[in-house]
């Protein structure tokens, strides 16, 4: 794809704005992924009594879905995209709090909604909205000091980790906090708080392995295979 500098359709100044590396690597990554499960798919599919390239196709209909609109959402604006997030996050948090209040148990953890057929975990929607959201707010931190950004991501950190341990996913929670923490770092912001994160998720994980069963046997496996 090739075009001029002269070229002002949006089409062109997204090509000059785009990070070509990022972009090369996601589709190399989604091509190896439809590759794997090509090959690794139909056997599973057939043991399970359903059509050969069953889980093949979804993959590379999902795929290609997820192409598409990242696609889309690159062509927005900033202001567009933060707007966007914080739509996304309001609507999974509420999500989760109707699982935490009325969701089915389902091996012992309450993450999913049912809709029209489908299941869906509201916690894999809020990651990339906390994200962008989180993103912002230290960028304000930093540049304004009338707007108490900084307290506010904490507060959403608070409110989504507390979340996610209520189902319990300690899973999520630890690459939701990982993922805070570094934005925090990446931000300039003052390094202390990233210890205390650091601080405060080593102790919650160690109380998560002491009273949650299914993570002592989840790092008793990794360790002792």
């Amino acid at each position: 794809m090739r075009f001029s500098r002269a070229d002002e359709s949006r089409v062109a100044a997204w090509w000059f704005t785009v990070d070509h590396l990022l972009l090369t690597s996601i589709l190399i990554l989604a091509g190896v992924g439809v590759v794997l499960s090509l090959a690794a798919s139909p056997e599973v599919a057939l043991k399970k009594g359903l059509p050969t390239f069953y889980f093949f196709e979804r993959h590379l209909m999902f795929s290609c879905l997820g192409l598409v609109l990242m696609t889309t959402l690159s062509f927005l604006t900033p202001p567009a995209v933060r707007r966007l997030a914080l739509i996304v996050f309001v609507a999974t948090l509420a999500g989760l709090i109707w699982i935490a209040v009325t969701g089915p148990e389902i091996n012992g953890a309450k993450r999913w909604l049912f809709l029209g057929g489908y299941s869906l975990q509201p916690s894999e929607f809020s990651k990339p909205a906390f994200v962008v959201i989180c993103a912002w707010l230290f960028a304000e931190a930093r540049r304004r000091t009338d707007m108490p950004a900084l307290p506010i991501a904490i507060a959403l950190l608070a409110l989504l980790a507390g979340l996610l341990i209520g189902q319990p996913d300690i899973g999520q929670t630890m690459l939701t906090a990982m993922t805070w923490g570094a934005l925090f770092a990446l931000s300039g912001l003052p390094l202390l708080g990233v210890g205390i994160l650091a601080t405060v998720a080593l102790l919650g994980l160690g109380l998560a392995y002491l009273t949650l069963p299914h993570v002592a046997a989840r790092f008793n496996a990794f360790l002792n295979p």
